[in-house]
């Protein structure tokens, strides 16, 4: 679904941009890119030291030259002024450099905003009401808190926990991608200890969580497919490359209701289990929400999962992915 909303100036556009991005930043700075009068997403990093603003700009930029057809871009740094001209000097030479339009360049400090590189400065616009339902998070780290759960189910969990997993399987029916579908209709009601459980141990299998990855994002025959692959990598035949190139975000874009179905479970899943059972799913949360393209909230996952467990590999390569500044292929495609 494509949402529209027309904005007549930069005090109504930086109204709208927290209910783009379904928070309000804090410390960050927000490209927003264009094709034509259009924004095509948004994209938020951190706020960086003055002196680190040219490393910023320079990854920021490489970044918003690989969206599809984007033409300009708006630059909106949340914080301290100083930084945000350092950052604002910066991302206007490199986007010069790019043959890109910079359509903005403005600050928000507190309640006011300005234009960066003037003094005057305005009260902050408050969010229309109609997109105010869109701001599902207080900040960036705020959506990636896990849910709360109730105690005695966390409990039931725990006990549930399989020890001997293909024996847990057969007894909940024997197929796999069964139970990985089955999560996609969780919301965090009536759920079953036995079901949560399950499916903790499958994630923290990484065979079956790469197959449960692929599966919750491009389908039910592709989880088929990434099934038989892991059964045939395990018999020494090689995996399929284009398996191979979801997991590194790569190939056709995946479906983002799913995607987000899938991470509802797997935060559910996350805080219901015991401490040492909730690497694999926080593992496949921080995977999904980088597919997602929020790195920041993958990165909270990852961060969590390696401090339980520092040698855990999907979880290193998430963070690796980001702090590269690697996002998925099809985030910048439409």
């Amino acid at each position: 679904m494509t949402t529209t909303h027309k904005v007549t100036g930069a005090g109504d556009f930086l109204a709208v941009l927290p209910a783009l991005l379904g928070f309000r930043p804090i410390e960050s700075v927000v490209a927003v890119p264009f094709t034509g009068s259009r924004t095509i997403g948004a994209m938020r990093f951190d706020l960086p030291a003055a002196d680190k603003a040219a490393e910023l700009a320079r990854v920021a930029m490489g970044l918003i030259c690989k969206v599809e057809n984007v033409t300009g871009l708006a630059l909106v740094v949340y914080g301290e002024r100083e930084r945000a001209e350092a950052v604002g000097e910066q991302i206007a030479a490199q986007a010069d450099a790019c043959g890109l339009q910079l359509i903005d360049r403005l600050y928000v400090t507190g309640d006011a905003w300005g234009v960066i590189g003037e003094d005057a400065t305005e009260a902050l616009p408050e969010t229309p009401a109609h997109l105010a339902a869109m701001l599902t998070a207080s900040d960036q780290h705020a959506g990636a808190a896990l849910p709360v759960v109730d105690e005695a189910l966390a409990d039931e969990v725990a006990e549930a926990l399989p020890t001997d997993l293909p024996v847990a399987l057969a007894l909940a029916g024997g197929d796999p991608l069964d139970v990985i579908e089955r999560a996609l209709s969780w919301d965090g009601a009536d759920l079953e200890a036995g079901a949560v459980a399950l499916l903790s141990g499958m994630l923290n299998r990484p065979g079956l969580r790469d197959v449960a990855l692929v599966q919750w994002a491009h389908g039910f025959a592709a989880g088929e497919s990434a099934l038989d692959a892991q059964i045939g990598w395990e018999q020494g035949e090689e995996y399929p490359a284009h398996l191979a190139r979801v997991m590194w975000g790569e190939g056709p874009r995946p479906d983002v209701e799913r995607l987000n179905a899938a991470l509802t479970a797997c935060r559910y899943v996350a805080a219901l289990s015991p401490e040492e059972a909730q690497v694999g799913p926080l593992a496949a949360a921080a995977w999904l929400s980088w597919a997602l393209g929020r790195s920041t909230h993958a990165d909270i996952y990852a961060r969590r999962a390696l401090a339980i467990d520092p040698e855990h590999g999907l979880s290193q390569i998430v963070r690796t992915m980001v702090d590269a500044g690697h996002l998925p292929e099809f985030a910048f495609s439409r």
